[in-house]
């Protein structure tokens, strides 16, 4: 079935995404658009929206943050925009590929006794420690449990990595969901990334077990991140604490992420959709006000 609608509304373990075919009538995509769709008191809400931007194979998908920013690659999104291609016949087969600005995706969904997706087998590619791929200003060598400074009198030692999009990946013995909201910020904004960075407070809970809180590039803290638990992990396995596959505990939930001795990394977990929906007159006349 086509989508009649101006939006889907799914979550993977509680990490949200509006999916949409096209900007909202009358309108074309822009910060100010992307931040009041996604705002959780004056739009719809969601930590993002997916769009379609071709409907047939490989399909097309941007990632917009609720910053009015766009993203490389979500693995909760991609999820989430799977589960959405095949209920609406986009996709004719259960496996299928994906292209994001982080590279192409394989996408394979797994049904439940009503036909609909219930979780959805994603492979995300190769992790790399390439400091020029993270966006390591300066680095000529990868920033493997190297500090990055925070404060006067604060360093944080982590590594660096891509799954497709950076991330800062450190260890800690126990977990402090208040420092991470505090310094979150700190850690995406640090100069070292000019382009930005996703953070992971890393536990190792056992030997292929992790537990993490995640702050995003463009959101902030989220309750779950799929392409952050892909991080963890590789970051877990690269360096020996843990083997694969890996169980990567979050506040939303529990996600399997297989990192191969080559460096790919495949995740696999449910995807549940909310709502969907038609954006009022009202709600499209404030868009439009914005968008001047």
């Amino acid at each position: 079935m086509a989508l009649e609608q101006d939006f889907i509304k799914s979550h993977g373990l509680g990490n949200d995404y509006i999916v949409m075919t096209a900007p909202p009538p009358g309108l074309s995509w822009s910060p100010e658009i992307i931040r009041l769709i996604c705002d959780r008191n004056y739009g719809v809400g969601s930590d993002g929206i997916l769009l379609l931007t071709r409907d047939h194979e490989p399909f097309g998908l941007r990632i917009f943050n609720p910053d009015g920013s766009e993203a490389e690659k979500s693995g909760n999104g991609l999820r989430i925009f799977a589960k959405f291609l095949y209920e609406y016949g986009y996709a004719k087969k259960e496996s299928f590929e994906i292209e994001t600005l982080g590279g192409m995706v394989s996408a394979k969904v797994t049904l439940g006794e009503d036909r609909l997706v219930k979780r959805v087998l994603v492979d995300m590619g190769n992790y790399t420690l390439d400091p020029d791929k993270v966006g390591v200003k300066g680095a000529l060598s990868p920033h493997i449990e190297g500090e990055i400074d925070l404060a006067p009198n604060l360093r944080l030692k982590g590594t660096a990595v891509s799954v497709g999009n950076p991330h800062f990946v450190f260890f800690v013995d126990k977990i402090d969901e208040d420092w991470i909201k505090k310094w979150g910020s700190a850690i995406e904004n640090n100069a070292l990334f000019p382009r930005r960075i996703n953070t992971q407070m890393v536990k190792v809970t056992g030997e292929d077990r992790i537990e993490i809180r995640i702050w995003e590039r463009g959101a902030g803290y989220t309750l779950a991140s799929g392409s952050s638990s892909c991080a963890a992990a590789a970051v877990s396995v690269h360096l020996g604490k843990v083997k694969s596959p890996v169980r990567v505990s979050m506040p939303g939930g529990e996600l399997t992420i297989d990192v191969s001795k080559t460096g790919e990394i495949r995740m696999e977990g449910p995807v549940a959709s909310v709502m969907s929906g038609r954006f009022t007159s009202e709600f499209l006349s404030e868009l439009k006000h914005i968008a001047g």
